[in-house]
């Protein structure tokens, strides 16, 4: 049957290609009942008829493409279990065993963590159970906060490297050959590293244990270094109604001159203490920036902002141009710690002395590609740069 179907349907696609022209909820039936069956004749050692070799893929292997793999960071806190969840379902036979092992790995660090940081982790971190559904998947909230979307987030990214193996059917190892090289936006740079490192599904199994534990310590070192505050229930509503979100210690602000936002960062900051001062801590593009600092701080600027934003909708044709107000957007991220500024600086070294005890979990001489430094194109990595970074 397997045979009949890959000849008659897959000749000249790939099953996720075939799958598109199909409804949601067709496509994840499709999709789920020809990896199971690929799966189960794979596991008797049948010969397996495979699709068309990727194009990409192929084009690569030629040298007439060249493929960075990039990894996202913080920013999707909200969304990326209903990710996991589906790699989990389609590609299960593939996952599953994978997801178990890492579990027990986010288990056993977990049990390391100190007793004082247990509130953090009130539902555990049982993500295979969670996926196959033995016990009820968490809230929102406690899934998208910072000790527990760190890992998962990087979980996810993991799981997504080991399905593209898989139907690509190549090792993590022929796979990461056909890359230029690896980088990461913020805590996607260990997932950069995770891959350039591994060569088996056993190492990128490895690797993804390690990559977890400095995930897992992040996160958690994070949140303890900026415990989470109540906001006034007034300020909240007003972000959200104006547009900007629910208040977080992380800021975007896009489409404003670099000049104006500091300009306006200065004036906010004349009226904070020292210990909430406001910093603009990635540069995400020619305007494109976000900001860090207390989410009721962050808000001060987000009044004064407003006043020099032009209104959703405005047309200004008719007005000179040096008259008009500028247009960009103003938006609060879902994360609940200002990563990559001043107020994380003790963090830092908590986790790579006494979480990691002050080893390397990488060497340069592990990674097989370059990983490349987000913002300088560098090639700096051994683990005490990233953390840094």
């Amino acid at each position: 049957m397997f045979q009949s179907f890959t000849t008659n349907y897959l000749s000249t696609l790939d099953i996720h290609t075939l799958a598109a022209s199909l409804d949601i909820d067709t496509q994840k039936n499709v999709l789920t009942s020809y990896y199971l069956a690929r799966a189960a004749l794979e596991a008797r050692h049948a010969e397996v008829p495979l699709p068309p070799a990727s194009a990409l893929l192929t084009a690569a292997k030629e040298g007439k493409a060249s493929i960075y793999a990039l990894f996202g960071g913080q920013g999707t806190n909200e969304v990326y279990f209903d990710e996991l969840q589906y790699l989990y379902d389609v590609y299960k036979p593939f996952v599953a065993p994978a997801v178990e092992r890492l579990t027990e790995a986010l288990e056993e660090y977990l049990d390391d963590a100190p007793e004082s940081v247990s509130t953090y982790y009130t539902h555990g971190l049982d993500v295979a159970a969670w996926l196959e559904g033995s016990i009820e998947r968490p809230p929102i909230a406690y899934l998208a906060s910072i000790p527990v979307s760190f890992p998962l987030i990087g979980l996810t990214q993991l799981v997504q490297y080991l399905v593209a193996c898989r139907v690509a059917n190549l090792t993590p190892g022929e796979l990461r050959q056909l890359f230029k090289g690896a980088t990461g936006h913020s805590q996607g740079i260990i997932s950069a590293v995770c891959i350039a490192a591994s060569t088996t599904f056993e190492s990128l199994i490895e690797n993804s244990t390690k990559a977890l534990k400095w995930l897992f310590f992040c996160g958690l070192r994070g949140q303890e270094a900026f415990p989470v505050l109540a906001i006034e229930p007034a300020i909240v509503q007003d972000a959200v109604d104006g547009g900007e979100g629910t208040p977080s210690p992380m800021l975007a602000v896009t489409g404003l001159p670099l000049t104006t936002l500091e300009k306006h960062i200065r004036t906010t900051n004349k009226h904070l203490p020292t210990n909430s001062q406001l910093y603009v801590s990635l540069y995400n593009g020619p305007k494109a920036f976000v900001v860090t600092g207390p989410a009721r701080a962050l808000f001060g600027l987000v009044t004064a902002l407003r006043q020099i934003r032009a209104p959703s909708g405005l047309d200004q044709t008719r007005i000179p141009f040096s008259q008009r107000k500028p247009t960009f957007s103003i938006r609060y991220l879902t994360v609940g710690v200002p990563y990559h500024s001043e107020y994380l600086s003790g963090a830092t070294k908590r986790v790579f002395e006494t979480d990691l005890g002050g080893k390397e979990l990488w060497v340069p001489k592990d990674l097989s590609i370059p990983v490349y430094h987000t913002e300088t194109g560098t090639l700096p990595f051994v683990v005490s740069d990233i953390l840094s970074y």
